[in-house]
């Protein structure tokens, strides 16, 4: 948990220092069960290390403090390792053997990815869930569109909601994927396997083979220099966050109080102010938005990152990665459960989209009235006073009065011209496919549920 990331209690331990150093353990753990599995060490070994390991994940400050004078936080953990067991002939010579550094930092970090991405997934797919309910609810829904911040045509909340699922569904395709790529790191010293291919002849390439199996990750060649698996990652969490961000956005825009349209669920001590205590904060929006502005930063430094991967070992850059990571492995996943929580409880206000659209008068169907009218009996004369009459924000009794004197009485089918002018100034009937887009989407979001089956950690 941090102070300054209000809703980290939530997840504490994706990427926290115990988190990071638990998972550095379990792959040194992992790399002496590997050494079994290859006839290197005995179970008695891989018991001692196994069992003493916890000890080691436990010291937390003293193995943070003595990180510095090697540069990476494994020096010192090996070190401990190798004291905890050094009782059990064998055990002390095989913690470490063959591998370096790099191989257990990024070994950790695509553990820790991949139980975060785990409960990103489960928050999203409840955010999605919520949408499609919100998007079925209110396929008919009319509300006033608005581009550039400027009210424009209608459109359905439906509609809207749909677009949402869609951005949702996305990420959670792209979560799952990159989930279910994420590699384990074996290369030995400068990613050869040298050690490991003089200690097992031949099976260099199996024994990474099989310590990604222990570590549940997928066996790739090394990828010390080769940054793609930690860019990859980062931006699909920054995509994720960009698409919890415009959700967010949408609904703080939409609850304020001269819309009015939507609004957070309300908490006991939630969107409360320090001074003003008429206020209703929108603060889990805001929250979700402030992780959305800061993802594509860290992004940023993953790519510089590696960019600036020299040589076989990077000097800086691969460290420069280990923050903006291990923040955004913590970060997207609390974001996700915030998004969730709002819209699953999401207050649509639909009298207020109702409001709104009165209030924005004829001008929300101007597109429709300008280009139907000149096909009209009469219409074709009534195009400048109408367009001069839009423009002026004229009410709805100006433009009908200037429509019923001019139009014909009747038109080619005989409708009446009251019905005529009705239909030309009804919202509802100028949305286009927005009902289709909401069918497609939900129909997609269907597809993918029937298809993902459950989200586990």
């Amino acid at each position: 948990m941090t102070m300054l990331s209000p809703g980290s209690h939530r997840l504490p331990d994706l990427a926290s220092d115990g988190a990071v150093l638990g998972a550095l353990v379990e792959v040194e753990v992992a790399w002496v069960r590997t050494q079994e599995r290859l006839g290197l060490v005995t179970r008695a070994v891989t018991d001692a290390v196994s069992a003493l390991g916890a000890t080691v994940g436990r010291a937390v400050d003293e193995i943070a403090r003595d990180a510095e004078p090697g540069g990476n936080p494994v020096i010192p953990v090996v070190h401990a390792l190798r004291r905890a067991v050094g009782a059990t002939p064998g055990a002390s010579t095989a913690v470490h053997r063959g591998l370096t550094s790099q191989d257990v930092v990024d070994t950790a970090l695509m553990i820790l990815a991949h139980r975060a991405l785990g409960a990103a997934l489960e928050s999203l797919v409840r955010a999605a869930d919520a949408a499609a309910g919100h998007a079925r609810a209110h396929r008919h829904t009319v509300m006033s569109a608005r581009t550039l911040g400027q009210p424009a045509l209608p459109t359905t909340f439906g509609a809207k909601a749909a677009g949402w699922l869609g951005a949702l569904d996305d990420a959670i395709d792209e979560l799952r994927t990159v989930r279910a790529s994420l590699p384990a790191q074996c290369g030995g010293a400068v990613g050869t396997l040298s050690l490991v291919e003089a200690l097992t002849p031949g099976r260099a390439l199996e024994a990474a083979e099989i310590f990604a199996d222990e570590v549940g990750l997928v066996a790739a060649r090394p990828w010390h220099t080769d940054r793609s698996p930690v860019t990859r990652l980062g931006d699909a969490l920054t995509r994720t966050a960009d698409a919890l961000a415009k959700v967010a956005g949408d609904v703080i825009l939409l609850s304020r109080p001269e819309i009015g349209e939507v609004a957070e669920p309300a908490a006991d001590g939630r969107g409360g102010s320090s001074t003003l205590p008429h206020k209703r904060n929108p603060v889990l929006s805001v929250l979700v938005r402030a992780v959305g502005i800061e993802a594509p930063h860290l992004a940023a430094t993953l790519h510089t990152a590696a960019a600036l991967a020299a040589d076989e070992r990077p000097d800086g850059a691969w460290h420069a990665e280990w923050g903006a990571l291990t923040r955004l492995l913590s970060r997207v996943p609390v974001a996700a459960a915030q998004l969730a929580d709002v819209l699953c409880g999401l207050e649509v206000h639909n009298d207020a989209m109702s409001r709104n659209v009165r209030a924005v008068g004829p001008a929300l169907v101007a597109e429709r009235i300008l280009q139907l009218l000149p096909s009209l009996p009469g219409g074709e004369a009534l195009v400048p006073d109408v367009r001069d009459a839009l423009r002026r924000g004229g009410s709805g009794d100006e433009v009908r009065a200037l429509l019923a004197e001019g139009l014909d009485g009747r038109g080619p089918e005989g409708e009446a011209l009251d019905a005529r002018v009705d239909d030309l100034l009804d919202p509802a009937a100028y949305l286009g496919v927005a009902a289709l887009l909401v069918d497609q989407a939900l129909e997609r979001h269907a597809s993918h549920r029937d298809r993902a089956g459950s989200v586990t950690r």
